[in-house]
């Protein structure tokens, strides 16, 4: 007689979660299945978030001056907003700390056109984070001002599909010359919804926040916690803030491609620190 193991694993999402999301009063947010995790087990969905990070010591600045009442970089500036995909790696802190380098080279000119930058030779050379598995998002801004990172036509996106950091490469894929780019500095400017939202009138802000079961519903809307057991910490990109129907939202884009949220993007509930988003995020300098 033979007993044979399954290794069939569980699905991340299920019906009655679905149902009890969408019988609370007076959500602001759309719940469903996303076709991006259709299928997933909770194994290889996690495996998309990281830990939750210690917090750095680096000091905080509060940004002061003037900010319209809504604001958005998807619409000042379109060229410069390229929705990215991680896949299948916890990579989301070096797509968040490349993408918004890129953004705002940019916006601020320093790029004639928009240029993707790797992500890949952050996830495999920064040494002080840990590939696809951890990492401190100060940290992989201090690897951007220090070491810096080529374009992604140089060393493009791979970790996505192994699920591994790999080797940090000598040479360009097509073993030319790898050529680096790098910030100029960059600042926490998390001290308060005003400092944020005047920091993003100079560029997109890299941001973290605590991941609860519920946000993997989500499809659509203004997200704010409901329900549900943390479930890891993400690393996204604000763009831009607003407000609709008398609740304000940050603008912010994940990088899960354009098939999730709101094409690749979603808006979250302003000022009240919704799962810690307004607890650390940074403002890259570029000249």
């Amino acid at each position: 007689m033979f007993i044979i193991a399954s290794t069939m694993q569980k699905n991340f999402h299920n019906h009655a979660t679905l149902e009890m999301l969408k019988n609370i009063p007076d959500m602001t947010w759309n719940p469903s299945i996303p076709q991006r995790f259709t299928g997933m087990s909770e194994e290889s969905l996690k495996r998309m978030l990281i830990p939750y990070p210690k917090y750095s010591h680096i000091k905080k600045t509060n940004l002061i001056g003037n900010a319209p009442e809504s604001f958005n970089w998807q619409h000042e500036a379109p060229e410069c907003m390229v929705v990215r995909d991680q896949g299948q790696c916890g990579s989301c802190w070096a797509f968040s700390a490349v993408g918004s380098f890129s953004d705002n080279r940019c916006i601020n000119k320093v790029d004639e056109r928009h240029v993707m930058y790797s992500e890949q030779f952050m996830v495999s050379c920064d040494q002080n984070n840990h590939g696809c598995e951890s990492a401190q998002l100060s940290l992989d801004q201090q690897f951007l001002q220090k070491t810096g990172v080529p374009t992604n036509k140089c060393v493009s996106y791979k970790s996505g599909t192994t699920g591994q950091a790999g080797k940090c490469p000598t040479t360009c894929d097509d073993k030319t010359p790898i050529v680096l780019y790098k910030s100029t500095g960059f600042e926490d400017i998390c001290t308060s919804e005003e400092s944020i939202k005047v920091g993003l009138q100079r560029g997109t802000v890299q941001a973290g926040f605590t991941v609860y079961t519920d946000f993997m519903y989500y499809t659509g809307g203004i997200y704010q916690h409901k329900t549900g057991d943390i479930i890891g910490h993400h690393a996204v990109i604000i763009v831009g803030y607003g407000e609709q129907n008398g609740v304000k939202f940050w603008n912010i884009r994940n990088s899960f491609n354009t098939y999730w949220g709101e094409y690749g993007y979603f808006r979250m509930v302003r000022g009240t620190n919704d799962c810690d988003i307004e607890d650390q995020c940074y403002l890259t300098s570029v000249e």
